[in-house]
């Protein structure tokens, strides 16, 4: 059974693990194998600068003890902008079509909801069907597409932005 919450300082370590993770499994998370370099100090800080905040978050998706997951948002900083929160998820893949994108998601809008955010905004890579279908699903609208945005294996790849109004 899966367990979505908020991250903790003690997260810290599993979630280097996760990120370093994702980034090895998949061409869909921004960052290549080896180029993050998150220390599980600096993981931490931004866990505790996150849970006391009103436009950062961190949610984790775990399954026995284990992070498989995260949805992770950071909101506007202006007043012209701080209804607007752009998120970013990954789950590992033998965990995929389970259900838990969509539970971090309405755990997330609930959440955004709950701190007044009015947008929750996204960029996914285009040939990421699996994500764009589930955020489709979640009432997620492709507004535009940033085209040759990423360099994916020498090759450019278009991103859909996308957002949902609550």
């Amino acid at each position: 059974m899966v367990t979505i919450r908020k991250a903790i300082s003690n997260d810290g370590a599993e979630l280097v693990k996760l990120f370093s993770a994702l980034d090895q499994e998949t061409e869909f998370m921004l960052m290549e194998p080896g180029e993050r370099k998150l220390s599980v100090g600096e993981q931490v800080e931004i866990i505790n600068a996150s849970s006391n905040s009103k436009s950062k978050v961190l949610f984790v998706a775990s399954e026995e003890n284990v992070i498989v997951g995260f949805l992770g948002g950071s909101g506007g900083t202006t007043n012209k902008n701080k209804h607007s929160i752009h998120i970013a998820m990954g789950i590992l893949a033998p965990f995929w079509s389970k259900g838990i994108g969509s539970q971090l998601l309405q755990t997330f809008i609930a959440w955004a909801t709950e701190n007044q955010f009015h947008r929750i905004e996204l960029t996914v890579i285009e040939n990421n069907t699996r994500a764009r279908s589930l955020y489709k699903n979640t009432g997620f609208e492709t507004e535009g597409i940033k085209r040759d945005s990423l360099k994916v294996d020498g090759h450019y790849v278009n991103e859909h932005y996308m957002a949902k109004l609550v």
